[in-house]
């Protein structure tokens, strides 16, 4: 698995990363393809708005994609450290955890919502 702090600089002229390309991030979430789909559909909204204009419609593609990216990133980071705790850590996690509603997922909400 490859991580990296989230980063800027997806957009070169008439050139733009995409997915993993831009913002690699690790499994925890299971959203490096969801966030592909997200910066297709995003591009293309893009495009479509400044359709003789690429590298605006690339720039702003970056704007709005770049916040949202980065936060999945880091969350799934943060994640994968929870997971793979040890010692205190991990019976607190675990006593954290035991104390939840199995059907209460408003912490990520932030994710799922659009």
């Amino acid at each position: 698995m490859y991580d990296r702090p989230p980063a800027g600089g997806w957009v070169r002229g008439r050139l733009a990363l995409t997915g993993d390309a831009a913002h690699p991030m690790l499994q925890y979430l299971a959203q490096g393809a969801c966030q592909a789909i997200e910066d297709a559909h995003c591009l293309a909204g893009e495009v479509a708005a400044s359709p003789s204009d690429w590298p605006r419609a690339l720039s702003a593609y970056e704007r709005a994609r770049t916040a949202r990216t980065a936060r999945v990133q880091s969350a799934a980071r943060v994640w994968g450290e929870l997971w793979h705790c040890d010692g205190l850590t991990r019976l607190l996690r675990n006593a954290l955890l035991t104390d939840r509603r199995l059907d209460d997922y408003r912490h990520l909400d932030w994710l799922y919502r659009p």
